[in-house]
């Protein structure tokens, strides 16, 4: 990770010397370096986490394979309604990891952080469930939203 930051930092460096070295160019540089720099703190950690991919073919991979196995448990031809469901939490799936894998795996997660991410999941969920219904189900949901809006303003009475 070290070298790689050092690799960015010195091209950085680089590219801002071609910037006083050509001023045509040097709005587009300077873009790029500010660009660059602004999201410094999440270029690396790919480096720093574990089992995330290093790279975009890696991850592009990593989803492949995702909806690979997606498919082929539903039988279904998209996958989108998955991923849309479970959002982020859908990586943490290992299609290949044994039962007994997983239940080591789910036993180094503090209460806390379960908690939080179960949280969030669920307000993920909510979301969605809350835009099916208005697909698929309009006058209901118009009529949820009228009682809730009426117990809402009588309250305040």
């Amino acid at each position: 990770m070290r070298q790689v930051k050092r690799e960015v930092k010195q091209f950085l460096e680089k590219l801002e010397q071609e910037a006083i070295d050509h001023p045509d160019d040097a709005r587009v540089i300077v873009s790029i370096v500010n660009a660059v720099r602004h999201r410094w703190w999440g270029l690396f950690t790919c480096y720093q986490v574990s089992n995330v991919p290093a790279s975009n073919n890696d991850l592009e991979t990593f989803f492949k394979d995702m909806k690979h196995h997606q498919r082929r448990i539903t039988g279904r031809k998209s996958v989108q309604e998955f991923i849309l469901r479970y959002g982020p939490f859908a990586a943490f799936i290992d299609y290949t990891e044994s039962f007994e894998a997983l239940l080591a795996r789910l036993r180094q997660v503090q209460p806390k952080d379960f908690k939080q991410a179960r949280q969030a999941l669920q307000k993920v969920q909510l979301r969605l469930k809350k835009l099916y219904r208005f697909r698929h189900h309009p006058d209901l949901y118009f009529r949820d939203l009228e009682k809730r809006w009426e117990k809402a303003t009588s309250s305040r009475k």
